[in-house]
């Protein structure tokens, strides 16, 4: 079975990276729209939110507590969220509240987040690649 918990985790975790740029270049774009409001997408809590409930639920045994606790993470109901801050911000007397910089930071750290999912994703496709081909 190709499909596991760890390929779900980091599909889901892509689909929310992409989400996020999208809605930051939404911001950046309309920073000087009259009454527009940030957006922004919430994933990882959830995400983790999910993993603890289902650790909590199901666990392994453990004779040591250095070992691995597992479980079946169910993170196929995770799925991101977008929100809308309703605030007025404190930079602009126009009602928007996107601040620039705040958004270049997010979407600098959204860019490396993905490419570390993407290099993730890409790993765990090479070592089934050799696993497949035995080299």
């Amino acid at each position: 079975m190709l499909i596991t918990p760890t390929f779900s985790a980091l599909e889901k975790a892509l689909d929310a990276a992409s989400m996020r740029q999208k809605a930051i270049n939404n911001n950046i774009a309309n920073v000087n729209t009259p009454y527009y409001k940030t957006q922004s997408v919430t994933f990882e809590s959830e995400l983790q939110e999910a993993m603890q409930k289902s650790a909590t639920t199901f666990s392994a045994y453990r004779t040591d507590q250095k070992h691995l606790a597992f479980g079946t993470p169910n993170i196929n109901e995770v799925q991101p969220h977008l929100q809308v801050d309703s605030s007025t911000g404190p930079m602009q007397n126009s009602a928007n509240n996107v601040d620039l910089d705040y958004e270049m930071t997010n979407l600098a750290r959204n860019q490396l987040w993905y490419n570390a999912l993407a290099q993730q994703a890409g790993g765990n496709f090479a070592k089934l690649r050799m696993v497949i081909g035995g080299k």
